[in-house]
């Protein structure tokens, strides 16, 4: 017992680096592995008229990420949202597109899908 105490403590600097080398093996390999996220994120709307009344014809967007699985897995419990910026629109219908370049990711995230492409949103007036 005593020999196997004495064997483990020998070269201890070497064993400690071999650990810290091991596991930096191992977070380099598995945030490499490309994976693939799906989620249902919801639309905001920002800078509305504060005297209008805005309808989203699609409140909710499914979205498909590609990326290192260690960042997909960060990105499942953060709170996403599709920020939709409605300042210096009038009342009407105004249309959305390229919704996957509005997303903030983390680097080597990127959108491989967005459901509805286009969002749609109707600005009427309260009061006439």
């Amino acid at each position: 017992m005593v020999d196997l105490i004495r064997s483990m403590a020998r070269n201890w600097g070497i064993k400690v680096l071999a650990l810290l080398f091991a596991v930096a093996l191992w977070l380099a390999v598995a945030g490499e592995r490309k994976g693939r996220l799906e989620l249902t994120i919801p639309v905001t709307v920002r800078n509305a008229p504060t005297d209008c009344a805005v309808i989203v014809d699609h409140p909710v967007l499914a979205v498909s990420l590609v990326g290192p699985r260690i960042l997909l897995l960060k990105l499942r419990g953060e709170n996403i949202i599709m920020p939709l910026d409605m300042k210096g629109v009038g009342a009407g219908t105004t249309s959305f597109s390229n919704l996957a370049q509005q997303l903030v990711l983390p680097d080597g995230v990127v959108v491989s899908r967005v459901f509805p492409a286009d969002v749609s949103v109707t600005v009427k007036r309260k009061f006439p």
